[in-house]
């Protein structure tokens, strides 16, 4: 596999705050060939995480956006969620409060 499709799911749950410098670290990496999904989990932030993704939603990279109309109660089911939409060959969950190095991927 010289290319391979990578997914990154971003799973968020009130995590506004991080998530513009999340979704940055994963869109800048020098290895571009990836889709992103992101995925909300019903954040009762008053619209916080919402407005941060939504800034992404033109993005070419980010080839889903999932709001949930209620909260799934765990994390591991937005991964498998994530895990069942994605396209790619390797699977990136990459949380919402954190933030990667631009060559993350490159490296992996």
């Amino acid at each position: 596999m010289h290319n391979p499709l990578v997914s990154v799911i971003i799973p968020n749950y009130c995590h506004a705050r991080y998530l513009d410098q999340r979704i940055q670290s994963v869109l800048n990496q020098t290895y571009q060939n990836f889709e992103v999904i992101i995925l909300d989990d019903c954040s009762p932030d008053d619209g916080a995480s919402r407005a941060v993704i939504e800034k992404y939603r033109d993005n070419p990279h980010v080839s889903l956006i999932i709001y949930n109309t209620e909260n799934s109660g765990s994390p591991f089911k937005q991964w498998d969620r994530g895990i069942e939409l994605s396209q790619g060959t390797f699977i990136w969950i990459a949380e919402s409060d954190d933030y990667a190095d631009i060559h993350f991927l490159e490296t992996l």
